[in-house]
């Protein structure tokens, strides 16, 4: 056990758990502006909400940052999977109602 986590009671790592999913949500947040955008131009070029070449690497990626941060790839994984397919679905949604 590291140094500083003896020296941390379970009141300030909860705080600081609070702290990264704040800055979690905002990365979120941010990430759905740009999906927003996305939208826009896939509607303007007639492209489809779903893109599996795209999918596909964006999960793979997910896979290779999580080695490279020492997160479980399998946690990426099921996250980004996760992530992507609501995006894709709010895509379609969106898409179908601009037609």
């Amino acid at each position: 056990m590291s140094s500083a986590i003896k020296k941390t009671g379970i009141t300030e790592l909860r705080h600081e758990i609070d702290v990264v999913d704040e800055k979690l949500i905002k990365l979120l947040a941010e990430r759905q502006r740009l999906v927003e955008a996305v939208i826009a131009v896939k509607h303007r070029d007639g492209m489809p909400a779903r893109i599996p070449a795209r999918v596909d690497y964006v999960i793979d990626r997910a896979r290779v940052l999580a080695r490279a941060h020492h997160l479980d790839p399998a946690l990426a994984e099921s996250i980004w999977t996760e992530m992507v397919e609501w995006f894709v679905s709010h895509e379609e949604r969106t898409l179908d109602l601009k037609k």
